[in-house]
Formats: structure tokens, sequence, C-alpha cells
């Protein structure tokens, strides 16, 4: 079996150019860093290329997800040595950590859904609105880590006006204004966030949580019971819903974010789906 690593240093805030060496030293593997912007996904496309079975990323959401968009139809085994900063995909799958040479072994390999937004595809989250408008917020600035996000946060909330948002589904149709529209293929978002807590993998539908507008005092409130998926309870606010496709029509044009990483164009229309069982991922 045909072996490859791509490490993305940047992961993890740095973190990763400091650890991958270690990882490596002393071991005859194929490993391809990417330190440039684009590598990874220009990497997978060179990967299939060269006929490589198993692809690991070393490396966090956001390099996973350059992979998932360079593989295309490509029959090529996924993995990941967790090193991000949040990990969430890692979290839902059951992914811990396992030396590169584990991967050379017998592996299991679990069949998992992908999400579709336009032409993007996800392996973990979308997220548009105050969502998106944070992560954006938190791309731009210098302050990182857990405390960037609630910086971001407040910054966000004294600038974000709630747009008004159609959600088409082949179940139901709604309209509403939205603090934020988020949908999970996986349960973990932002590295400390619950919000989809019912996601699976491999159900063949991806979930929807909308949080409704309401005073920037309660929705900070509701923060804290995101982290366990316990704002799902508070139903005059926050509603939970399923579905295989998706149009959203805003009222405005609106960020979107797809694994963390910001798209560089707002739109007012969104179309999403899911691809059942899209990919062959390794869990070694």
């Amino acid at each position: 079996m045909k072996v490859r690593f791509l490490v993305n240093p940047s992961a993890d805030k740095g973190k990763t150019a400091k650890r991958w060496r270690g990882l490596f030293e002393g071991k005859d593997l194929d490993v391809r860093l990417c330190e440039e912007k684009g590598m990874i996904a220009s990497e997978t496309k060179k990967a299939v290329k060269d006929k490589v079975s198993r692809l690991i990323i070393v490396g966090g959401d956001g390099s996973l997800n350059h992979a998932v968009n360079g593989i295309g139809k490509a029959r090529l085994e996924l993995g990941v040595i967790p090193t991000g900063s949040g990990n969430d995909f890692a979290r839902t799958a059951g992914i811990e950590f396992a030396p590169p040479e584990r991967y050379l072994e017998r592996c299991s390999l679990r069949q998992i859904d992908l999400g579709k937004v336009e032409d993007r595809l996800f392996i973990n989250i979308f997220g548009s609105g105050f969502d998106a408008d944070v992560a954006k917020g938190m791309q731009e600035s210098r302050i990182k880590g857990d405390m960037g996000y609630f910086v971001s946060v407040l910054r966000t909330l004294n600038t974000f006006k709630s747009p008004t948002v159609i959600v088409e589904t082949e179940k139901e149709k709604l309209e509403l204004e939205a603090m934020t529209v988020s949908v999970g293929n996986g349960q973990y978002h932002g590295g400390m966030f619950m919000l989809t807590p019912f996601a699976d993998l491999t159900d063949g539908e991806l979930d929807l949580c909308l949080v409704r507008r309401i005073s920037k005092m309660r929705f900070l409130t509701l923060i804290p019971s995101s982290t366990k998926g316990k704002h799902v309870e508070v139903t005059d606010v926050v509603s939970m819903h399923r579905f295989r496709s998706m149009k959203l029509t805003f009222s405005r044009q609106v960020s979107y974010h797809i694994d963390g990483e910001v798209s560089d164009e707002a739109l007012t229309e969104m179309n999403l789906s899911i691809l059942p069982k899209a990919l062959s991922f390794v869990v070694p």
C-alpha cells in the first residue's frame, strides 16, 4: 500500500511546525511539507495522480477540508493525525492521536458522509451569519485561541444585524430572522462547542441548528450551554432540523465558513446537500 503524509506546519497556530519533525524523524516515510496556502489541495491532487492508496493529513479541520476538496471523486483513503487547534472532526469520528507508522498497518475504514455547499465540500461543519462573522474576525485578529474567540464574539455583537433567511428543505420551509445558521455533519464546532449534538457522520443527513434573533445579552447566555449541547433545550430560540438538501435565501449578502475556513465571497443564496458515504476514512 502506498501511503503518503501531508503536513500543515501552520496547524494549531503554528505549533505543528515544531512537532512534525519529531513525528517523522528517522522513519522512512513519504512526507510532504505544505507550507504555502493551497498546497494541501494541490498535493492531494498530486497524490491522486501518483496513485497513492492512503493519504494522511497532519493538521486540523481546515487541512482536512482542503484535502477532501482535492480528492474529488477519486478512490483514496483519507486519514488524519490531529494536530489542529480544535480537531472537531476527529472528536466526532473518535480519532485519537497515533504515530505515523501505525497508518502503514491494517486499519479500519469508515464510510462517512460529506456535506456540500455550492461547489465546495465540507467534512464537519458549515456556518453562516453571526457564526461566520466571528470566524472571519478571528482570522483577522492577532488574538488567538479561546480568548481570541470571545473577543471576536464581543466585537461581532456590536456590528451584527440578523438577516431574514428563508430555509427550504425537502421536509419543510421556514422564514425567520436568524442570528446563526449552523449545519453539522459532525457534532463539534470551534474547538469547544457542540452546536449539532445529534449529528452522525454516517446517517445520510445533515443537522441544522437555527438561532433566532434575540437580544445581545440573551445570546451571550446561550454560549456556555452550547459547549455541552444544552442550547437545544431553549426551544423558543433554538430549533434543530435534519435534511438531505437545503436552499438558503438571505435578505442580504452574508459570509459563510466551511470547516472553519471563511469563504472569500458573500452570497444571498446557498444550496447545501449531503453526499452519503462519499469518503473512506482511516481509523487507526
